[in-house]
């Protein structure tokens, strides 16, 4: 029996959320793992958990040394949120949208259409480029392997991460917003902190990224869904507003709430790296072969970039 796929694609070419009905044993039992770690809510347990797969990582992988990072680590357990300044410079970042322009991305609702950035398709307000844009765009693949920010991944998941997910996300001003992608939400992947990067200039009116500072600390809700905008004002204030020029960087713990602003005048084009623990249970992964000439460690790299390449 075929796939019956109920969750949309979360980046092109990189990790696809599927329910399967009727498929292999092994997709099955990744689902069923899914909606287990979902049906957790308790922080105690939750914990207790990431206590436990850290033991066991430790024992298949070896033990690590912990180095407690400055400032940001700190931030990251208050708030939910680490402001990590300019991570690229203007020059770096200008070299990876030249080399973007041109190479195909694909809408996250729609039809599935590929386009460029010079023939985005009026009715497109998100859009992924596959992984291996991802991989091989100068200086992104350097950056989510830098060792201070591995340090901060490392020191705040217990274990030495593994990289989940690195997409590249475009988003275009349009008329009306995608509520199921741009609305406030928690994100449910356990043991995962992500890494977002500006690739263009943010302002107010450039689709700003919007954090609740300590939401992360909350009970995760049995059921998740998107909130208002005037739900979030009214209970928790304006929260966090990132703005800043191409190269700002910040880290979220997902479990808090957060959205990226629809933007309404320019368009905003942001980097987005997940540090896990484990694998995400519901992404299908397909490493793509890497022949550069950086070194990255192949434990936190697995899932991005075909063994034979590393």
């Amino acid at each position: 029996m075929a796939v019956r796929r109920r969750f949309v694609h979360r980046f092109a070419g990189v990790h696809v959320k599927y329910v399967t009905v009727g498929a292999s044993r092994n997709a099955r039992l990744k689902l069923f793992g899914y909606y287990v770690q979902r049906a957790v809510t308790s922080r105690r347990i939750r914990h207790a958990a990431t206590r436990a797969a850290v033991a066991l990582l430790g024992t298949l992988h070896g033990r690590i040394e912990r180095r407690q990072p400055a400032g940001a680590g700190a931030a990251l357990r208050a708030q939910g949120y680490a402001p990590l300044g300019s991570l690229l410079s203007p020059a770096q970042c200008a070299e990876a949208l030249a080399w973007l322009r041109g190479r195909d991305m694909v809408a996250v609702r729609g039809d599935g259409r590929a386009f460029s950035i010079d023939d985005v398709p009026p009715g497109a307000r998100v859009a992924d480029f596959p992984v291996g844009s991802a991989v091989h765009c100068p200086h992104l693949l350097a950056l989510a392997n830098r060792p201070d920010l591995l340090a901060v991944a490392t020191d705040y998941l217990g274990y030495t991460p593994t990289i989940t997910l690195m997409g590249l996300r475009w988003s275009f001003p349009r008329p009306t917003s995608d509520a199921d992608v741009q609305g406030f939400h928690r994100d449910s992947d356990a043991a995962s902190i992500k890494l977002l990067v500006y690739l263009t200039d943010v302002d107010a009116d450039s689709g700003p990224h919007s954090y609740v500072a300590g939401t992360h600390l909350d009970r995760m809700p049995l059921r998740l869904r998107r909130y208002a905008d005037q739900e979030i004002v009214r209970k928790h204030g304006t929260g966090i507003v990132v703005t800043g020029p191409a190269g700002t960087g910040f880290f979220i713990d997902t479990r808090g709430i957060h959205k990226g602003t629809p933007p309404t005048r320019r368009a905003r084009l942001v980097l987005i790296v997940q540090y896990s623990l484990l694998p995400c249970l519901i992404y299908d992964y397909a490493p793509v072969p890497y022949h550069g000439d950086l070194r990255v460690d192949p434990y936190v790299n697995r899932l991005l970039i075909a063994p034979a390449a590393r």
